[in-house]
């Protein structure tokens, strides 16, 4: 059930796009709360449903033809009889492709059925059931092999995820009035993210030109931290060595802005670096899809709201991928003015998780299983010179399909972090992972994971 492994090609891509002047940028810094702040005005566009089914029609196409004239992969022969079976519900299992496969891979392809509506005038929530209806058409109608319920869900959510994420980011990428190789360097950054998007534009004659002076621009504030340094994943194996790692973090928007919009805020994090079992060790994106305002003055605010939250972690010492929903609690407290404290609790259902296990269920080295997670972070900025990060993310599974019959983690990382200059930090972040395996038909595993990291940070902001 092999796809066209697009998203971990374009990780490199995304780490390149920070170190070249796009838009107008300045030093990252602590960006206080304009009580005033604008809203987001999304101008609506002209919804063309045939160019978006046909670009869904497209993003089924070009990937079973790869697979059947260029690798010549068997999945991919395809016939009615084969379609008629996979249409039925009974035939529907899970199946045993590679972790980076099903957690990565599928999530990219549902982005791009997503951004077939998004990119052609629909908003989030009319674009959302095409990550849905182009998972089901290559499901059923794309491989001849049985349906996957993994695949549904990862597609359909995961796709949901990423799809606006990277719909918001090329629309930042892309505002920028640059000319010349720059012009041209960012529309091929946009097009590998989304490449939907791309082919859009080119279709349109847009490719390569700027923005009119009278276009509306997302002028939503987009954070830039990158980072690099050493890292151990697990300090209890002698056999283990420090590795150089590069982790990229985007920040954008602010939670307590637009909370009614969609997307109008969001996290993701990157990760990539010397390992022996994945060069991409991990990728998290935290979105938030609607707010409700609880109280808020010249010094506190808060926050509930819920938020969409996509995770793929593969390192020499565990791996693990998810869907989930959580319902938060975001607040920050002004103690004086240069001292600073955010918090955020958050709880919710993990649609589909992705675990580890010690042994071979299915043919996969994982297992399948739901339940619900709970998070808690908490950050001290004094005066931005000196920053105390904590986070803690717990997660209960009970197993769907493979040896075990239960799952659970607990990760607790802190982060003491120093500013050298105004876009120049350094850092240093312990971290410890416990991991309870619970099996059927044999004895539980516990596993204890500390780990380290030691690198130096390099934070921008576009406006």
């Amino acid at each position: 059930m092999s796809i066209i492994s697009g998203f971990r090609t374009t990780l490199s891509l995304l780490f390149l796009s920070i170190s070249i002047p796009i838009y107008a940028q300045s030093p990252a810094q602590e960006i206080e709360p304009d009580s005033l702040a604008s809203p987001i005005i999304e101008i609506p566009a002209k919804k063309r449903f045939a160019r978006a089914a046909s670009s869904l029609l497209i993003a089924e196409l070009i990937p079973w033809s790869f697979s059947k004239f260029i690798t010549h992969a068997e999945f991919s022969n395809i016939s009615l009889n084969s379609i008629k079976h996979n249409l039925k519900f009974s035939s529907w299992n899970w199946d045993d492709d590679a972790f980076p496969t099903n957690q990565i891979d599928h999530p990219y392809h549902g982005s791009v059925f997503f951004n077939s509506f998004r990119s052609n005038g629909f908003s989030f929530w009319q674009s959302a059931p095409a990550a849905l209806v182009g998972s089901y058409i290559w499901e059923t109608a794309g491989e001849n092999q049985a349906p996957s319920k993994n695949d549904i869900i990862n597609t359909t959510f995961g796709g949901i995820t990423i799809g606006e994420t990277v719909h918001r980011l090329t629309r930042k990428i892309l505002q920028t009035r640059r000319r010349g190789f720059r012009r041209y360097l960012n529309e091929t950054i946009s097009l590998a993210i989304n490449p939907t998007n791309g082919f859009r534009r080119i279709a349109d004659g847009e490719w390569g030109k700027v923005p009119s002076r009278t276009e509306k621009l997302d002028t939503t504030l987009l954070q830039v931290e990158a980072e690099s340094g050493i890292r151990k994943f697990n300090m209890r194996d002698d056999q283990a060595n420090f590795g150089v790692y590069a982790r990229l973090k985007l920040i954008y928007g602010n939670p307590f802005d637009n909370y009614k919009i969609p997307f109008s805020s969001f996290i993701l994090n990157a990760e990539v670096g010397q390992d022996d079992s994945s060069f991409v060790n991990s990728v998290n994106i935290v979105g938030t899809v609607h707010g409700w305002l609880l109280n808020k003055n010249s010094r506190n605010r808060n926050l509930l709201s819920i938020t969409s939250n996509y995770d793929y972690l593969n390192n020499q010492a565990y791996y693990y991928g998810s869907q989930s929903l959580n319902i938060n609690l975001f607040s920050e407290f002004g103690l004086n003015t240069s001292t600073r404290i955010k918090t955020s609790l958050g709880m919710g259902p993990i649609m589909l998780a992705a675990f580890g296990e010690n042994g071979i269920y299915n043919g996969r080295p994982y297992d399948y299983g739901a339940g619900a997670g709970v998070n808690g972070n908490a950050e001290l900025n004094i005066s931005n010179k000196f920053m105390f990060e904590a986070h803690y993310n717990g997660r209960f599974i009970n197993t769907w399909n493979g040896n075990t019959s239960s799952y659970s983690s607990q990760n607790f990382v802190t982060e003491l972090e120093y500013t050298l200059s105004k876009e120049i930090t350094i850092s240093t972040a312990p971290s410890l992972m416990l991991i309870q395996e619970n099996y059927k038909n044999g004895p539980d595993v516990h596993k204890t994971i500390p780990g380290l990291k030691v690198g130096f940070k390099y934070r921008i902001a576009y406006d």
